[in-house]
């Protein structure tokens, strides 16, 4: 609407500029007949019309235009709105799963460190130890179990671990057991 009250001041400004103009000129040569005037002025006008309809053409490719992009905001607008709640949804969730990710890191901490009840074998696995030679304990592996985890829970070696369970790779997994070589206490 404002562009096109703006469109026709403009045009209203260019008729009586150019209306003007004509009239100097005409003053200057003043026409030979009447017939003459008309067909000067006919003309004028014409291309005055003309003017007019280009300048409403344009100004309704303008107005199109404008209505077609005012949608393209509005519905990025929207999208706006959508994308802004599902990041603020996906931050909710990060937390939160950072926050179970942080108290099973406690939990596991917790447990690898306190030291794991002793068990004697009830089994004869090894010979009758000696004065000297470790007692065994056997260790049932649980998920996520490390061979340094056991050794630092039971203060032995990991290779001492291996070597007493015949390993040849330090690979546990879930439901093993292992003997667990532990000094004898004196």
């Amino acid at each position: 609407m404002l562009i096109r009250r703006i469109v026709l001041s403009v045009v209203a400004l260019a008729a009586a500029g150019t209306v003007a103009a004509q009239q100097r000129t005409a003053a200057a040569a003043p026409f030979r007949t009447p017939q003459e005037a008309v067909r000067y002025y006919e003309n004028l006008v014409g291309r005055l019309a003309q003017q007019v309809r280009s300048m409403q053409d344009e100004n309704a490719l303008l107005t199109a235009s404008n209505a077609d992009l005012k949608q393209r905001v509005m519905r990025m607008e929207g999208d706006i709105r959508s994308l802004s709640g599902e990041i603020a949804a996906l931050r909710k969730q990060i937390a939160a799963d950072a926050e179970v990710r942080k108290n099973q890191l406690n939990r596991l901490a917790d447990k690898l460190s306190t030291p794991v009840p002793s068990q004697p074998v009830q089994k004869n696995v090894s010979p009758p130890p000696a004065d000297d030679s470790p007692e065994f304990v056997e260790h049932i592996v649980e998920k996520g179990t490390t061979l340094n985890a056991l050794a630092k829970a039971y203060h032995v070696s990991v290779k001492e671990i291996m070597s007493a369970n015949k390993m040849k790779k330090p690979v546990l997994y879930a439901g093993q057991k292992l003997m667990i070589p532990v000094p004898k206490k004196p």
